[in-house]
């Protein structure tokens, strides 16, 4: 079996991991953790690229805590950093073209009106991808 757990870099808690290096070890699975740092155009013309390389260094940092889990619970984990506008379309991708049969994330629970004008990659990834998913709060 292969999971891949997608990292949030926003969130401090780390609980898909935790339940995927669980998850792994039971099954044998390889697991795999994927964090993507959302390339900010609008905010670079004002900041230039350093918003953008501010938010990869936060991603590479929740890689490391992922990392630390996964070390923790006795699985080995292979790391993917990627920078894009969409996530959700980054997850999918790597899920389809690694042969992932579980996807696991979390999601912020936004709620109201914010989540209508935001979306949410959790949701758009469920819709999208080619495999199960589970959404771990």
């Amino acid at each position: 079996m292969k999971i891949l757990v997608a990292v949030d870099p926003s969130d401090s808690v780390l609980l898909p991991v935790t339940r995927a290096a669980a998850m792994a070890k039971k099954e044998g699975a390889e697991l795999t953790l994927l964090a993507v740092a959302e390339a900010v155009e609008d905010m670079e013309s004002l900041f230039g690229a350093s918003a953008t390389d501010r938010l990869r260094q936060k991603a590479a940092k929740a890689l490391d805590a992922a990392q630390a889990i996964a070390k923790a619970a006795g699985v080995t984990a292979k790391e993917v950093l990627e920078t894009g506008v969409s996530p959700e379309e980054f997850i999918v991708d790597a899920a389809q073209k690694g042969g992932f049969e579980l996807i696991v994330m979390g999601t912020r629970g936004k709620k109201g009106a914010r989540k209508l004008f935001l979306g949410s990659v959790a949701a758009k990834v469920i819709a999208l991808a080619p495999c199960s998913v589970l959404v771990v709060r």
